[in-house]
């Protein structure tokens, strides 16, 4: 799984004051409305306001609900009833879920739906992009060393040095798992943060080669940094994905279905890190990110 850093706090009373508000919600004329939630950071943030706004410029009514906290609150929150659609990520609800997620994308969401279903949760078509653990270099270390997966890193055993949480070398998806998966032998390893500015920063400065962060990150389309295949599947897949209560499904019919899979489909990582770029780094609205991107995508006129 990915390291955490979906953690938050939210007043209890305020979160109860917010599902209760969406609790209240009228509907369409064509049917009820649709309640999206989201946990607390920016890239939740995005991805609901993409996914509200696309259903509203279809005549759908929708009620926003963000920032609500971590999963522990919003997930209790979508089987409830309080909320009706909420952004996830497959490996990571998965194991929550209390499944085993695969670097398989295919078979992590086959298991997903097999553990909502129960819930009358759908999880709808998952996106092409991922919000995991991956290892990054600079454009230059790339370059210079003919970079572009994580296997190609064995041909400079013993000469790079890698950065990463403090926990990492514990870790069985951090430096285990990079040395026996890959057979990668690092120089050193320098303990810093989860993906924080202390990992970037050593890895601007060159006080390390090679960075542990999240693959979805701002910072690797701020700095031009180069993402490394994972090519031999050490993380477990954490496709962006859409789960929808089946009463709304039921409510609204395939038509709703149809054009939250077409958003999805258009979801890379690649984006979803400029996304987050211009949210985190540049401090632009998530409401205007989303609305730029359905216009760049066709969803609006």
């Amino acid at each position: 799984m990915r390291s955490s850093r979906r953690t938050g706090t939210v007043g209890a009373i305020a979160i109860a004051v917010a599902l209760l508000a969406s609790a209240c919600g009228g509907g369409s004329g064509d049917g009820p409305t649709v309640t999206i939630g989201s946990t607390n950071f920016g890239e939740q943030l995005i991805l609901g306001e993409i996914y509200a706004q696309a259903l509203e410029a279809e005549g759908y009514t929708v009620e926003r609900r963000f920032n609500l906290g971590q999963r522990d609150i919003v997930a209790p929150a979508l089987r409830d009833g309080e909320i009706d659609l909420m952004v996830e990520y497959t490996g990571s609800l998965l194991a929550y879920e209390g499944g085993e997620p695969s670097p398989d994308s295919d078979a992590t969401y086959a298991s997903l739906v097999a553990a909502l279903e129960p819930q009358e949760l759908t999880a709808l078509d998952y996106a092409p992009a991922q919000d995991k653990n991956g290892l990054v270099v600079t454009a230059e270390t790339a370059q210079a060393l003919g970079l572009a997966t994580v296997s190609d890193l064995a041909a400079h055993n013993g000469t790079l040095v890698l950065g990463g949480p403090p926990e990492c070398p514990e870790r069985p998806l951090c430096l285990p798992g990079y040395e026996g998966v890959y057979g990668l032998e690092f120089a050193d390893f320098r303990p810093l943060d989860v993906g924080g500015p202390l990992t970037v920063e050593a890895l601007t400065g060159g006080d390390i080669d090679v960075a542990l962060l999240f693959t979805s990150d701002g910072v690797i389309a701020a700095r031009g940094f180069v993402l490394l295949e994972d090519d031999m599947g050490l993380q477990p897949a954490e496709n962006i994905v859409p789960v929808l209560r089946q009463e709304v499904i039921d409510a609204h019919g395939q038509d709703l279905v149809d054009l939250i899979n077409r958003v999805s489909a258009l979801i890379t990582t690649a984006e979803l890190s400029e996304l987050n770029k211009r949210y985190g780094i540049d401090a632009v609205d998530a409401d205007v990110l989303a609305r730029e991107w359905l216009q760049a995508n066709g969803f609006l006129g």
